[in-house]
């Protein structure tokens, strides 16, 4: 039926509220102001990875059958499953734009909606960042161009912070088409009209996909135009509070000179590429997309040295359980940088990701580093639907602004990477359990939720990575543990983990390790713990340099909260990897020497009446392995780098004395939401600076440092702790938080190091760094 006869029949239906009186009449007679192409036809088989063009909220929530994209998730507590369309964006321009799709109700008996998701981030968040909506609404959400299971169109709020899961309809009317059955298959068509300078007409059409017959329609009246900016994406809904429908699209089509195209945005089938040079030993691997790996099981690396034309071959790996394939190639000419890409070997000219092998420098430049720990995406989980203030000074953050998306933390990688990094070091909680969303660990999803989280990491820093080598140390967050006395491999079975050992599934553990740790250089000793959980505690060769990788949660010594605290014996780094420290004192003579570990090997924290706090998760307990792993770098001449305490410090860790022990370096957490302080409550012997939050300091376990510099949050500890009424130290607000990276520099030729700490926000070509840096110590 043509839309004016349709309009003839149905007039008596059409409310003003839904049409927006005289102005909305007319918009229904509007006819096509642009046409539309499709966004991807490709027939793929079934699997998790919807296709380069597209993100799934969560991974485990979305698979692809051919061309249609299927939600899997119906119960109660995960309403809005999204897909944004990562290479469609609507931009500030009064032009027209248009989005269909084919949907059905897969679930026909069951009550929910779907739809088009217009406007994430109202032009405020990268194409990355606002991938991410889902679940509640909230500031920047957007508008929901909607169909529901009853057949109604109808326009939902999707910007409404305090009625976040109520999915208000704004079109007090809306209207139900006519000739529909449950599970039929519809075509929704989106036109978005410019009708003045400031504002827009939405109008939504239905019509029976298999027939092309009209069926009803919908307009938005009046929409303002900053309110269609940002991302879009598709939208699988059950009705808020209850489980019910979930829905399929296909067929999906975009066109007009609102939505703008960016091919640079598509993400897989690889998602990027990590290595490692340890002289001749290059090791790399191969993230990939969850694609079906029956029909795509492995991967061929290619290479090719300058002044080459020749792509030379390098190998085929297996794509191991978290899609990973390693490579390991023992002839490597490190001298020489070279070209890489990842091919299918069924398709050897077809590249699918590409980057750079750097050639050593040796001692040839100034050798730069950045270190990175502690990274979440998002400010507040996206599963809350209310964040309560801890403190007053604490912002509201609006659930789609840069204040709480925080990835693909833009600035914090553009202003590390001013530093023109010739190595990156992440030291540890590259994700957490319940960001962005809720946990995951403990379903029969875990494995890709928690590849969810991995990906979002991955996804930040894949473009600084691909071309530099890349070294990860796996921390307890990793794990999904909030705590982790590794004991060797035990199993955990207390809730808070202090049985000591890994609590969760070991195929998990293993799988997370092969992940992050596949392309560091060999381990040491490869000789697995119990159930076969990996190890990569290794020394390797690298611009000139000696380093050491060590594991200090591995093997630690699981908690006595009984004992004596000041005299309780254990492991921290345990027997082998003292061992290994003890060889490599005399490894690569000459070399500067750095250690990377997870954490400071010390407890330098206060409470909010500036006494030493007790924390058995710091790596000042126990107190004897503590010492032991300081002298043996300390006999090494190293200077140790660190991360994990959120706490950007700068310390002497000392043996029997406050600073005859090797200098550590703690970069600030990145992105994170647990707060430590160093805030003594009385002068301290030997401050720096005349700075209070230095000097000669006795942690809770006895353990002697000298804290030179210490990047404290914003707010006190005395001030935040008479306020927060919770047992946790949570920040949201970031600008009460003190986050960001650090560089350290080694100078050959004039023989030191120089340690650098930055905001995550600072513009390192004219601001300054933390109070306290930089600090240039000799070697």
């Amino acid at each position: 039926m043509k839309r004016r006869s349709f309009l003839k029949l149905s007039a008596g239906l059409l409310s003003s509220s839904m049409l927006g009186g005289c102005s909305g009449l007319f918009a229904s007679y509007r006819g096509d102001l642009t046409s539309t192409a499709p966004l991807d036809n490709t027939n793929l088989s079934k699997q998790v990875w919807l296709g380069k063009h597209f993100w799934g909220n969560r991974l485990q929530d979305w698979q692809r059958i051919g061309n249609e994209l299927l939600c899997t998730r119906e119960e109660k507590d995960f309403e809005a499953r999204t897909v944004s369309l990562l290479t469609r964006q609507l931009d500030s321009s009064l032009q027209s734009g248009r989005i269909k799709a084919t949907v059905r109700n897969l679930t026909p008996n069951e009550k929910g909606f779907c739809g088009f998701l217009l406007g994430i981030g109202k032009g405020e968040l990268t194409a990355k960042g606002a991938a991410l909506a889902q679940r509640a609404g909230g500031e920047n959400g957007g508008i929901i161009a909607a169909f529901d299971s009853l057949g109604k169109l109808s326009f939902r709020q999707f910007d409404d912070e305090s009625k976040a899961l109520d999915f208000t309809i704004i079109n007090r009317t809306p209207f139900n088409i006519q000739q529909y059955k449950s599970g039929d298959k519809i075509t929704l068509d989106c036109h978005l009209d410019p009708i003045d300078a400031n504002h827009f007409d939405i109008r939504l059409v239905a019509s029976n996909t298999n027939t092309a017959q009209e069926l009803g329609f919908a307009v938005l009246h009046k929409v303002p135009a900053d309110q269609l900016q940002g991302g879009i994406s598709l939208l699988s809904s059950s009705e808020p509070f209850v489980a019910g429908a979930r829905w399929g699209f296909s067929d999906i089509e975009t066109g007009g000179g609102k939505i703008t195209l960016n091919n640079a945005n598509t993400l897989g089938p690889v998602m990027g590429c990590m290595y490692s040079v340890n002289q001749q030993v290059l090791k790399l691997s191969c993230q990939l997309m969850p694609i079906n790996i029956k029909e795509f099981s492995r991967v061929e690396l290619q290479y090719k040295f300058e002044n080459q034309s020749d792509w030379q071959h390098a190998g085929t790996a297996k794509i191991e359980d978290g899609f990973v394939a390693r490579f390991r190639l023992s002839n490597w000419d490190y001298l020489k940088q070279a070209q890489y890409r990842i091919v299918n070997p069924q398709k050897p000219d077809d590249t699918l990701y590409s980057g750079t092998i750097a050639k050593d420098p040796q001692s040839s430049k100034e050798f730069t580093i950045a270190l990175y720990s502690c990274i979440i995406p998002t400010s507040k989980s996206l599963d809350n639907t209310h964040y309560t203030r801890l403190i007053s000074s604490e912002r509201d953050l609006g659930r789609y602004t840069k204040d709480n998306i925080l990835f693909p933390h833009t600035e914090l990688v553009e202003n590390a990477n001013y530093h023109n990094p010739d190595m990156y070091v992440f030291c540890g909680d590259q994700y957490y359990e319940t960001y962005p969303t809720r946990y995951g660990r403990h379903t029969k999803d875990a494995k890709l939720d928690t590849l969810y989280k991995w990906y979002l990491w991955y996804w930040a820093f894949a473009d600084s990575m691909k071309d530099k080598p890349t070294l990860v140390l796996v921390d307890d967050h990793d794990v999904l543990q909030g705590n982790l006395w590794g004991d060797g491999g035990d199993h955990s079975d207390m809730l808070k983990e202090e049985d000591g050992g890994y609590k969760w599934d070991k195929d998990l553990v293993r799988m997370i390790y092969r992940m992050q740790n596949g392309h560091n250089p060999d381990p040491y000793d490869p000789t697995p713990i119990k159930y076969d959980i990996p190890v990569s505690y290794a020394a390797f060769e690298y611009g000139g340099i000696s380093f050491a990788m060590v594991e200090d949660r591995k093997f630690k010594t699981p908690p006595d909260y009984k004992a004596n605290k000041l005299a309780t014996t254990g492991e921290l780094l345990g027997k082998r990897q003292e061992a290994f420290l003890k060889n490599w004192q005399s490894m690569h003579p000459g070399k500067p020497k750095i250690c990377i570990t997870a954490s400071m090997w010390g407890s330098p924290q206060t409470d909010e009446n500036g006494k030493g706090l007790i924390d058995y998760d710091s790596n000042g307990y126990p107190a004897d392995g503590r010492t032991r792993a300081v002298k043996l770098v300390s006999d090494a001449n190293a200077l140790v780098i660190a991360g994990d305490q959120h706490l950007g410090l700068l310390a002497y860790q000392g043996i029997n004395t406050f600073d005859d022990g090797s200098l550590f370096f703690a970069g600030p957490a990145s992105a994170a939401f647990w707060q430590r302080w160093f805030e003594p409550h009385a002068p301290l012997p030997n401050q720096r600076n005349n700075d209070k939050n230095t000097g000669d300091f006795t942690d809770t376990f006895g353990n002697k440092m000298r804290v030179l510099a210490a990047a404290n949050p914003k707010v006190t500890h005395k001030v935040f702790a008479k306020q927060n009424t919770t047992w946790g130290k949570f920040l949201a607000d970031r600008n009460l938080k003190s986050e960001g990276y650090g560089i350290i520099k080694i100078n050959h030729a004039k023989k030191y190091y120089q340690l650098e700490c930055w905001e995550w926000n600072t513009d390192p070509s004219t601001e300054k760094q933390f109070t306290g840096w930089p600090y240039i110590k000799e070697f």
